[in-house]
């Protein structure tokens, strides 16, 4: 009797183990095919970098507008003529092809020109290449062509203000050495952009933000055009 029962427990546990394996096989083929038609999350966006200047700019409540079909933009016409740059750049927007002229600098109310410079307005910028500007004098700029555009005046920065800056700027540039030129161009002009110079009348340094990002030595396609589209929309605006 002892052994018809054992014959009997064996063949339960033998019928157990047959159901119980294929079962478990496809158990786990029915989850790995669930796992396959499982939508895989979407990559995020990456960040438009672009898209926070412009956001920043917007902040301000109306374009430049241009003067003689040239809109003067930097150094001293938006926010604060104060630069932090000792060798600024001269940044103009203007839909001229080709016309010479001349960018003079001197100090203000004052007859002594201390730089002037052959430019085709059509080239747009200029980066200062005169004798050093010195911290906390107040100077003048302005193209000279037909018709010219006004004075326009900008001060360097005092020297304990440009320490804090280059400070920052160097750590900035610690952080960024994986990143490429043009990312880094456009992190010293969002953090320019940022800096309050003097946050009860909520000036910033834009001047030096827009240098920051003709400094890139040899800028892509895609960066000339979306820093040309940058400038554009701060002289005309969106139309």
């Amino acid at each position: 009797m002892s052994k018809l029962k054992s014959l009997l427990s064996l063949g339960i546990i033998t019928a157990s183990i047959a159901f119980v394996v294929p079962l478990s096989r496809e158990i786990n083929s029915n989850i790995a095919i669930a796992q396959a038609q499982k939508p895989k999350p979407k990559p995020k966006p990456k960040p438009n970098p672009w898209k926070r200047l412009t956001s920043i700019w917007q902040r301000r409540t109306k374009p430049l507008g241009a003067r003689s079909n040239i809109c003067a933009i930097a150094p001293g016409l938006i926010e604060t003529y104060t630069v932090w740059h000792n060798n600024p750049l001269f940044l103009w927007h203007t839909g001229v092809k080709n016309r010479d002229a001349q960018l003079i600098v001197r100090e203000r109310d004052s007859e002594n020109t201390l730089w002037v410079q052959k430019v085709n307005i059509a080239d747009k910028k200029v980066f200062y290449q005169g004798q050093p500007l010195q911290p906390g004098k107040i100077y003048q700029w302005k193209l000279e062509t037909n018709p010219s555009i006004p004075w326009t005046n900008f001060k360097i920065m005092s020297p304990n203000q440009r320490t804090q800056i280059q400070a920052d700027l160097q750590g900035l540039e610690q952080k960024s050495l994986a990143v490429n030129s043009e990312e880094i161009a456009i992190k010293k002009a969002e953090y320019f952009f940022d800096y309050a110079i003097d946050a009860q009348n909520k000036q910033h340094l834009w001047a030096d933000g827009l240098q920051a990002l003709y400094e890139v030595e040899k800028p892509s396609a895609a960066f000339l055009t979306k820093r040309e589209e940058f400038v554009t929309n701060i002289c005309i605006g969106n139309r």
